[in-house]
């Protein structure tokens, strides 16, 4: 079984259950269609517990189409709370998979600088309050959509109290050829959603090698990622607490945004 789950500061958590799609010697993934490998792997009757050191609560599953696979588990009796620890056990069947996570202090931009280059955004954040050693993730999304993806190069240690951080495209926008590309397009449409949060080091490394096979071959839950690190226990993937900051920023023009962050910095 695969668990993808995260719990960010203040957010209610969100878990997507599926098996592992594996490729034999005479199988063609080109003559399989996204949708019926998602039909066939999806997990729709798990069981989905999150204990938060209280309580244990159980998820509700459902259809939501904002995220790929298209069904989730969620509750609304948990929000993420910085310094709590949360333990998920998942079950379906034969399955029984388990991890634990906690919430760091919430990661903070104080600014981020938008500046086009030949008709492209390039977006760089600037942060003067990071830990130096502490792992750090960085994802991004368009506004009309609520599934973060994480960008290229997105996973890193703070050398440095303060540093200029480039967030790079990890997006697919379908009218122009520019997936491979780290800069974003010009859009006056499209708004972009930066998702910047402090991670655990077991979650760091899941992350940091997700990318780097992300970044050559295939899609997540197929089996030829058998080098990614994992901290779920009896299964694959990732149970991720986030210390999370949000922010929008548009690709319409040059600009600067300046935040305070003042009543969430720690």
């Amino acid at each position: 079984m695969v668990v993808e789950g995260w719990i960010d500061a203040e957010k209610h958590p969100v878990v997507m259950l599926h098996t592992s799609y594996s490729l034999d010697a005479t199988s063609d993934p080109y003559d399989t269609q996204l949708v019926e490998v998602l039909a066939e792997h999806m997990i729709l009757f798990g069981k989905v517990v999150i204990f938060d050191g209280e309580d244990s609560i159980t998820l509700t599953g459902r259809v939501d189409t904002n995220y790929l696979p298209p069904y989730i588990y969620t509750t609304t009796k948990i929000r993420g709370e910085v310094g709590k620890t949360y333990t998920i056990r998942a079950t379906y069947k034969d399955f029984s998979a388990h991890s634990t996570t906690h919430i760091p202090y919430r990661a903070t931009f104080d600014s981020i600088r938008v500046t086009e280059h030949n008709t492209k955004m390039n977006i760089v954040g600037y942060a003067n309050n990071l830990k130096i050693g502490i792992p750090y993730i960085i994802m991004a999304r368009t506004t009309d959509q609520r599934q973060y993806k994480i960008c290229p190069m997105g996973a890193f240690r703070a050398n440095n109290s303060n540093m200029a951080i480039t967030i790079n495209n990890p997006l697919n926008f379908t009218d122009e050829n520019i997936m491979q590309q780290t800069l974003f397009p010009k859009k006056d449409s499209i708004s972009i959603a930066i998702k910047f949060a402090e991670i655990g080091e077991e979650e760091y490394q899941f992350w940091n090698s997700f990318i780097a096979q992300n970044m050559t071959q295939g899609v997540f839950f197929m089996e030829t990622h058998s080098n990614i690190i994992s901290n779920i226990q009896n299964g694959n993937g990732y149970w991720c607490g986030m210390g999370s900051t949000e922010y929008i920023v548009k690709l319409n023009k040059t600009n600067l945004y300046i935040f305070d962050n003042q009543s969430i910095r720690n």
